[in-house]
């Protein structure tokens, strides 16, 4: 398994990891501006040695900056997707002309599950490449 491998598994453990403690989190204390502290658990992701390797450690070879390339691009491309989807759902659900209220907690946490869900992506089509060998 290479190091790439070994850190896409990782931040799946703590993508995983921050995603139960938060519902642990509203079912025990209620959904508020106090759950949005449970994010701090992605911080985890940088534990791992691999999250500086471009700065202190061994640098890509072609085929891992390939394969990086493409899992950033394609985290990038799902962010955008679910971002538009957020605003035709809440637009057709609201209405096109209504004003929305968002208080700024509920904005925070919105980009928090963006992140996670860039991370995810990014780690699951690392995880997809490495595994379909050299066509990569």
């Amino acid at each position: 398994m290479t190091d790439s491998e070994k850190w896409s598994v990782w931040t799946l453990g703590v993508i995983a990891l921050t995603t139960t403690a938060y519902f642990i989190f509203v079912a025990l204390r209620g959904h508020g501006p106090a759950t949005i502290s449970v994010f701090a658990l992605t911080a985890l992701v940088a534990i791992n040695k691999r999250s500086f390797r471009s700065v202190i450690g061994p640098r890509f070879d072609e085929r891992e900056s390939e394969i990086a390339r493409k899992a950033l691009l394609t985290s990038f491309r799902v962010m955008w997707l679910a971002v538009v989807a957020g605003f035709v759902i809440t637009g057709h659900i609201k209405g096109w002309d209504t004003t929305l209220s968002l208080p700024m907690w509920k904005l925070a946490e919105i980009f928090w599950w963006l992140s996670m869900l860039m991370l995810a992506v990014q780690a699951g089509t690392t995880l997809l490449l490495y595994r379909r060998g050299n066509n990569a």
